[in-house]
C-alpha cells in the first residue's frame, strides 16, 4: 500500500501509464470570439418628388388661355375702376369702358382663389372697330368672356349678377352649353345709337344663341341662331 508520504508526492505529478509515459489531459484550443456581424442598412429610399398641380385651363382645354396669361391685362390704372389695373384677363380687356371691366373685376373677385397661379376668368372678345348700331363691342361696351371650370348657363349668372343688362348663353347644334356668354351693357347711360337707352335695341336682348354647327368655335353672329328663350 502506497505510504502517505507518496500519495503526497505523487498527487501533483501525472499518472504514469503501464508503459512508462505519462497522460496527459488534451490541449485546450483558446476561444474564438464571434465574428462580429454588420447591421443590415436599408438603402435609402428617394423621395418622390410631389405630382405637378395641373391648373383648370390645362384641366379644361388642354393649355393655358394664352401666352402672357400671367400678365396684367391694363398697362395702368383705370379712373374710375379701383383695382383693374390688378386684373389678368387677356389682351381683350385693352379699351374696354371702365363700367364693363368694373363689372368684370366683380365676378373676378367674387370667384374661388385658382389651384395655381392663373386667371379664373378669359374675355376672348372685347372692344371692335365697326358700326355702333351693329355691336355693343363697337361701343367697348360688350364682352365674350369664359369662367373656367364654368359653363355658359353659370357663367352667364355670374355675369348677369355683375350688373350686365344683357347676356347671351351659347350653345352648339346639338344643345350643349358652351364655355362662353356674351354680356353687354345696352340700356344704359352710357350705351349710345340704337343701344341707347329707350333706343330700338336697347330693349332687345337674346337669351340664347344656338350654333348652326356642331361646335361653339363661331366667330360672327352669322354663325349662331339666336332666340328669346
Amino acid at each position: 500500500m502506497p505510504s502517505l508520504a507518496c500519495l503526497a508526492a505523487c498527487s501533483g505529478s501525472a499518472a504514469t501509464t503501464a508503459h512508462g509515459t505519462t497522460a496527459s489531459s488534451p490541449p485546450v484550443e483558446p476561444a474564438t470570439a464571434p465574428t462580429p456581424i454588420a447591421p443590415v442598412v436599408a438603402p435609402p429610399v428617394e423621395s418622390t418628388p410631389p405630382p405637378r398641380a395641373v391648373g383648370c385651363w390645362e384641366r379644361e382645354f388642354g393649355t393655358p388661355p394664352s401666352a402672357g396669361s400671367e400678365r396684367p391685362s391694363l398697362g395702368s390704372a383705370m379712373p374710375g375702376c379701383e383695382r383693374c389695373e390688378q386684373l389678368r384677363v387677356g389682351p381683350k380687356a385693352d379699351g374696354l369702358h371702365a363700367e364693363v371691366l368694373r363689372r368684370v373685376r366683380d365676378v373676378v373677385e367674387s370667384l374661388p382663389a385658382p389651384e395655381v397661379d392663373e386667371p379664373v376668368l378669359w374675355i376672348n372678345s372685347g372692344k371692335r372697330d365697326g358700326d355702333p348700331d351693329a355691336s355693343m363691342h363697337n361701343q367697348a361696351l360688350g364682352i365674350d368672356a369664359v369662367i373656367c371650370g364654368l359653363d355658359t348657363r353659370a357663367t352667364g349668372q355670374r355675369l348677369r349678377e355683375a350688373g350686365f343688362t344683357c347676356v347671351i348663353e351659347y350653345y352648339d347644334g346639338a344643345g350643349n352649353p358652351c364655355h362662353f356668354a356674351h354680356a353687354d351693357l345696352r340700356g344704359t347711360r352710357w350705351a349710345a345709337g340704337a343701344y341707347a337707352k329707350g333706343g330700338r335695341k336697347s330693349r332687345s336682348c337674346p337669351k340664347r344663341a344656338v350654333s348652326r354647327s356642331m361646335n361653339c368655335d363661331g366667330n360672327a353672329k352669322r354663325d349662331w341662331t339666336y332666340s328669346e328663350g
